[in-house]
């Protein structure tokens, strides 16, 4: 069976003259490694439920902040834990401060996670056997994100 992965987007939006940035974490469920229409629909689920709360963030918190049109871009995605427990099991509905670092994998596929500081952000990826067999490549960006998460029942579902 494939395991149910927990999955982190960090995308922007871009504005003539502003970005927003979002960070969600979705669940993606578990499936059959022998049926490939089984993997398919539990990456589905996934991307649909990624999908209204990018929809939902952008008609609420969004469009709230700034009115400008935006154009959406993925900047990143981590099908890991993060580095720090904020993100892990926390709610959303709020600004988080991010350090994301590339790959050697390549866009999309990022580490991320909350540190004070980058050196902390790098000894807790390093101390971190998942993260650390990614590649990440220094130098880390740090990000100010608003945070969604679908059991984030206000954002995640139109009531």
């Amino acid at each position: 069976m494939g395991i149910p992965l927990t999955v982190f987007t960090l995308h922007c939006f871009a504005g003539v003259s502003c970005a927003h940035y979002l960070l969600v974490r979705v669940e993606q469920p578990e499936y059959s490694n022998a049926d490939e229409g089984d993997f398919l629909r539990a990456v589905l689920v996934a991307d649909a439920k990624r999908e209204a709360l990018v929809r939902t963030y952008e008609s609420g918190v969004l469009a709230s902040e700034c009115p400008a049109s935006h154009e959406i871009g993925l900047i990143g995605e981590l099908q890991s834990y993060p580095v720090g427990e904020e993100l892990i099991d926390s709610p959303g509905g709020r600004f988080v401060d991010l350090w994301v670092a590339e790959t050697r994998h390549g866009a999309p596929w990022v580490v991320m996670g909350t540190a004070a500081d980058e050196d902390a952000f790098w000894r807790e990826v390093d101390a971190d056997e998942d993260l650390a067999s990614l590649g990440p490549l220094r130098p880390a960006v740090r990000w100010r994100a608003f945070f969604v998460a679908e059991s984030d029942r206000a954002v995640a579902h139109d009531e």
